[in-house]
């Protein structure tokens, strides 16, 4: 998501929160991506000194769990899978038949009383283990919330974790928080989402872009 799939790279909203950073602010800006696109979070950790910190950044903006929150009704959707959980993604908008799709994919997540790929509470841990790792670092932690999602029983999990993200951080003073959740709640789904219900359109990507931005301006104004 933070790459922009199935969007171009210049589409992402960190790409148009960075730009537009460039043209407020007088500082001279270096920024890098890496992307685990469809894998979850628990792969994140080893390779995160070589990807994230031997770069020595400044400040890194984490966002995870549109991988890792969804509810499978597939068996081969596994976090354990060798293949990515997210795949052949069309950049299209959902018409009528796309939602019913997702609210039956809820019912039946519901009835089944089917689990996200990532268990809550690991999803969590993770992503404060990695908020740690980068402040023993001295690199100051910009944390995304989870993304909505078009199935019911998947957004709920999305907005419980939104909540508990939000209390763990605001217990650290140096890591920062943004609620993208919030900002895409205000918004249609439809108009938010592509036709799969997790990937973000072109329309979701700024929203959370100028979510984003107001967090890194301060950021950098400190």
């Amino acid at each position: 998501m933070i790459g922009g799939y199935p969007h171009r790279q210049e589409d992402s909203f960190l790409h148009l929160a960075v730009e537009r950073l460039r043209h407020e602010t007088s500082h001279h800006i270096v920024d890098s991506l890496f992307t685990m696109g469809g894998f979850p979070i628990t792969r994140v950790p080893k390779h995160f000194a070589a990807r994230c910190l031997a770069a020595r950044p400044d400040i890194v903006v984490l966002q995870f769990g549109s991988s890792d929150l969804i509810v499978p009704v597939r068996r081969h959707h596994h976090s354990s899978s060798g293949t990515p959980i997210h795949q052949n993604v069309a950049a299209r908008s959902p018409n009528s038949l796309d939602r019913i799709k997702w609210r039956l994919l809820s019912a039946i997540g519901t009835s089944f009383k089917l689990q996200p790929v990532t268990p809550p509470e690991i999803y969590l841990a993770t992503v404060m283990q990695l908020v740690q790792t980068l402040l023993e670092h001295e690199v100051t932690p910009v944390v995304m919330s989870p993304s909505v999602f078009g199935a019911r029983r998947s957004d709920r999990i999305a907005r419980d974790c939104a909540g508990h993200l939000n209390g763990l951080l605001a217990a650290v003073p140096k890591a920062v928080y943004v609620d993208a959740y919030a900002a895409l709640d205000r918004q249609p789904r439809r108009r938010m989402l592509l036709r799969d219900g997790s990937h973000l359109s072109l329309a979701g990507q700024q929203v959370v872009a100028d979510a984003l931005f107001p967090a890194l301006k301060n950021i950098l104004e400190k």
